[in-house]
């Protein structure tokens, strides 16, 4: 089963691995998209096999074979040993970076590799060909994927934000709950480290969204959603419950 390992944000493979509460992905679990994802699309249409000689590695994409060469401690192309480790331990980003001769200590904690399954056949000239571990994805499909799976995550975070009101005001009571307790218990529920910079990354983007997409909402809410009907009743809401 070949595989590819995409560098994301630490907090977007956090969420990824934990977003089925009953199917929990470890690190070595592939992510694996059905045949009816866009995400799948995007895999098999910019499926291509790695060439050995490529002197030239992009840091942001291995494929499975370039990965089994660094857990190797080897070089993603192959030789010689350059560091001892456990081939049984999942890859860190410095590790990755090393064995890259590359270092940039400041991404180092924040960064991480996901795990995702490609398609075992691609269809290439009405030729169908198989997918063997050292396919990968090239520039522009590792591009598009990693948006699309940003733009589920900030997604996630919005619809997150709109149910929290949804229950707060709902049962006929109301409970005042914070912006920031609402997004802690987002980063409990998906396994996120609950740092500040994380905090103030997920406040950003539902602020962002409040302020932008949300607006469409607020044009048409005004006079529209402010339309009587006789069916209609008004109820009072005797309870405010404080958190």
């Amino acid at each position: 089963m070949p595989n590819i390992y995409l560098r994301l944000p630490l907090s977007r493979c956090q969420f990824i691995r934990n977003r089925d509460p009953n199917h929990v992905l470890s690190k070595c679990d592939p992510l694996v998209f059905n045949s009816y994802m866009p995400e799948h699309f995007i895999l098999r249409n910019s499926l291509t096999p790695a060439v050995a000689n490529c002197k030239q590695i992009n840091m942001t994409c291995f494929s499975q074979q370039q990965w089994r060469n660094m857990m190797q401690g080897r070089h993603p192309l192959g030789g010689s040993i350059v560091i001892k480790r456990d081939v049984h331990q999942y890859l860190s980003y410095g590790e990755v970076q090393y064995l890259n001769g590359r270092i940039d200590y400041a991404k180092t904690i924040n960064e991480d590799y996901l795990c995702i399954k490609l398609p075992n056949e691609v269809e290439m000239v009405d030729v169908v060909k198989s997918v063997t571990p050292s396919w990968t994805i090239d520039t522009n499909g590792v591009r598009r994927l990693l948006t699309s799976i940003n733009n589920d995550f900030k997604r996630s975070i919005v619809e997150w934000s709109l149910s929290t009101f949804d229950y707060c005001t709902s049962k006929g009571r109301l409970i005042a709950r914070s912006r920031a307790a609402s997004l802690e218990r987002y980063l409990m529920r998906y396994g996120i480290e609950p740092t500040t910079e994380e905090k103030d990354n997920l406040r950003r983007i539902v602020n962002r969204w409040l302020s932008t997409e949300h607006a469409n909402y607020k044009s048409f809410s005004c006079f529209d959603m402010q339309y009587g009907d006789a069916k209609e009743s008004s109820m009072h809401i005797d309870e405010i419950q404080w958190l």
